[in-house]
This record gives C-alpha cells, sequence and structure tokens, in this order.
C-alpha cells in the first residue's frame, strides 16, 4: 500500500453572471440570479435606471449620510425593485449598444 503525499487537482464548473462577475455552482442558481441582477438592464432594476439615486456619504463622521433613493417617487426604502414600470434606460447604457 503507497500513500501520496500530493494534493489531487480537481476541476469544478462554476456558472458566472455576465454582468455583475458572481458564481454560482448550479446553473439554475446562475440563470435566477441573471434575472434579477442589479446591473442587469434587462431585469429593469433601480441600479440601471436613470431614477436610480445613489447613497451619499454625509457631510461629516457623526453624520449618517443619505440613503438610495428613486426620483421617481417610488419607495424602495425596504428593498431595491425588479420589472419596475417606472424604469427608464440611463444614458450610458444607451450609448453602449
Amino acid at each position: 500500500m503507497t500513500t501520496v503525499g500530493l494534493p489531487i487537482p480537481v476541476v469544478v464548473t462554476r456558472h458566472q453572471c455576465p454582468h455583475c462577475r458572481i458564481t454560482r455552482a448550479k446553473k439554475a442558481a446562475a440563470v435566477a440570479h441573471i434575472g434579477r441582477c442589479w446591473q442587469n438592464p434587462a431585469a429593469r432594476g433601480c441600479k440601471t435606471c436613470v431614477h436610480f439615486v445613489p447613497p451619499e456619504e454625509g457631510p461629516y463622521p457623526e453624520h449618517p449620510g443619505w440613503p438610495e433613493g428613486c426620483e421617481a417617487d417610488r419607495d424602495i426604502s425596504e428593498g431595491l425593485v425588479t420589472g419596475c414600470p417606472q424604469w427608464q434606460t440611463t444614458a450610458t447604457e444607451e450609448t453602449a449598444r
């Protein structure tokens, strides 16, 4: 009986989102993620919308800053949205096409 003290290479398949580069072990999980990925314009999500206002830091350390928001008056305090009927493309996405 011979024991080998060397590591054995293992090939692992991961499925990567083309928009945010996150990976998943299962293809179905990756497909589900792509459908709701914040960086996927087809998902019509907040972060790819012209109305999205990113969070801002406060003017000094004691100030908590301002949370992300929506200029279309949609309440996103409970979480960001995909499939929004008020979604509009940003200028940078138009030039990328």
